[in-house]
């Protein structure tokens, strides 16, 4: 069984290995010891309802084959952004220029740094090691964080946010990055990025220019990378599309990736998600499966396995699956067809 639960710090040695598979640009899956070690503990606390502050909650999960005994992916969620320290993004709009005497008129893409999405709702993270991109597996793990805004919605942001990596080379170097950012940081991308992801963004504030940059003065290579998902990234963005996410002109200030958003509301997980409580449990089930999520904050737990609808409005769910959500007979679940 798939089993998606909170990251202890147990597991710290396999997140570890973890974030270094997933490379450079993953700023929220940072492969540095200290900073998980400090994610995972803020994950505790936010599970044991005591976040640093009221709107602190932070959530890291680990996917485990629990056949292998092995985690195999992560994600994430950031109930709200921006509050300890910045969100930047830059945010892509138009301005016109007319001369009515030369009769010439000038249309011209221009990016502002902007703290739009402070408060919102961030998910990320996200991970999957490459034996495991099967059998709906990754689709599960995308879509598994939004049993959770569905389940506690009190948490979490009317506005959920993910920013997705952008275009890099063969050696993960970023062409936007290269042609703007590293001009004022003077640093290349992966020690920025890195930077960005263990210490914060407060650099970004003091070296980057404060007035808007007119895209058309970049270079080709770094216009084409503006809102453009490294190769990658497209099959979780498109996951995300199908969920309800846009991308409204807003951008990561490294890579030039797109960043995505929607109203919680709206997420098609989360409006399609019900909740029943456990009739039964049984060996096994016709082979449809189901996100299935125990509904306790303190201990919560998703899996991907069989369940059946029954007529009286309550569950059957495979046994083994029970004990992994750690449930019972008469305990509420809340589910979403996978």
């Amino acid at each position: 069984m798939m089993l998606l639960r909170p990251a202890t710090q147990a597991d710290h040695g396999e997140v570890l290995a973890l974030a270094r598979e997933a490379g450079i640009g993953m700023t929220s899956l940072p492969p540095d010891s200290h900073v998980l070690e400090r994610k995972i503990a803020a994950t505790e606390q936010s599970f044991a309802g005591k976040p640093d502050h009221a709107m602190g909650h932070r959530f890291l999960f680990v996917l485990e084959d629990t056949e292998q005994k092995k985690l195999v992916g992560s994600t994430g969620i950031v109930a709200h952004v921006g509050l300890s320290r910045p969100f930047y993004s830059y945010k892509l709009s138009t301005i016109v220029q007319a001369s009515a005497g030369l009769k010439i008129y000038s249309m011209q893409r221009v990016l502002h740094m902007v703290n739009d999405y402070t408060g919102a709702t961030e998910i990320g993270s996200l991970f999957l090691l490459p034996g495991w991109r099967r059998d709906g597996i990754g689709r599960f793990l995308s879509r598994s964080r939004f049993l959770m805004l569905a389940q506690f919605p009190q948490l979490f942001d009317e506005v959920v946010i993910s920013e997705i990596r952008g275009m890099q080379d063969a050696n993960g170097d970023s062409p936007f990055y290269d042609n703007l950012a590293k001009i004022f940081f003077q640093m290349d991308f992966r020690r920025a990025d890195f930077i960005n992801a263990t210490q914060g963004g407060q650099f970004i504030s003091d070296l980057m220019p404060k007035y808007p940059i007119y895209v058309n003065l970049l270079p080709p290579q770094a216009q084409a990378a503006i809102g453009t998902p490294l190769e990658a990234s497209k099959p979780a963005m498109a996951m995300l599309t199908q969920e309800g996410f846009r991308w409204q002109g807003y951008i990561d200030v490294f890579d030039a990736g797109p960043t995505l958003q929607t109203e919680r509301a709206h997420i098609r997980t989360v409006a399609e998600s019900q909740c029943a409580k456990i009739g039964e449990m049984v060996e096994t089930l016709p082979d449809q499966r189901y996100m299935i999520a125990n509904t306790a904050i303190e201990r919560f737990r998703m899996g991907l396995a069989p369940l059946a609808e029954r007529k009286d409005g309550t569950v059957a769910i495979p046994r083994e699956a029970a004990g992994h959500l750690g449930v019972g007979k008469g305990d509420e679940v809340r589910y979403a067809r996978a």
